[in-house]
């Protein structure tokens, strides 16, 4: 199989990302990000005696295009199935399997992460003291899914966007 750049991002190239895994107690934890786009470069480090793992980075897109819409709905979710967990049986366990459209990415090593940076702001006037209740806006969101994959080769097109196949 012979791998290229096609310098165009397509429909295609979004992803339904998803980390499944679970707290102490065994209850399932699903995060998801809708949309999701790698935004992450091809970086491989080749090193005698060592494994080539890129690290993979997912982001979730917006669908609307429209700054005045109605709807403030970020495009990720966390799915907490068994909420009758408490104390110690809320821990989340580090473990777990990265998804891209509901096939599993393969095998991982050195965990992963999952991050929503948001941009807030506060409307400032003069004579404050600091942040105002009420005068304080969220701009926007950024949620990301990370990982580090081992297993890759087979699943070029799918992990990067804009990659063409050809044999």
């Amino acid at each position: 199989m012979k791998y290229f750049g096609t310098g165009v991002i397509t429909d295609s190239d979004y992803k339904e990302a998803k980390f499944i895994g679970k707290t102490k107690a065994g209850a399932p934890i699903i995060i998801t990000l809708h949309n999701a786009l790698n935004t992450g470069n091809i970086d491989w480090t080749f090193a005698e005696k060592n494994d080539t793992v890129p690290n993979v980075v997912f982001e979730a897109c917006y669908d609307n295009t429209d700054s005045a819409s109605d709807s403030t709905i970020e495009p990720w979710e966390i799915n907490c199935d068994d909420e009758t967990v408490a104390g110690a049986d809320e821990i989340l366990l580090g473990a777990g399997t990265y998804l891209l459209d509901d096939v599993e990415v393969g095998l991982t090593r050195g965990g992963g992460k999952f991050t929503v940076e948001r941009e807030i702001r506060e409307i400032n006037a003069d004579g404050d003291r600091g942040a105002v209740k009420g005068r304080v806006v969220m701009e926007g969101s950024r949620a990301k899914l990370e990982f580090n994959a081992l297993t890759m080769l087979t699943k070029l097109s799918t992990i990067y966007p804009a990659i063409g196949t050809s044999v």
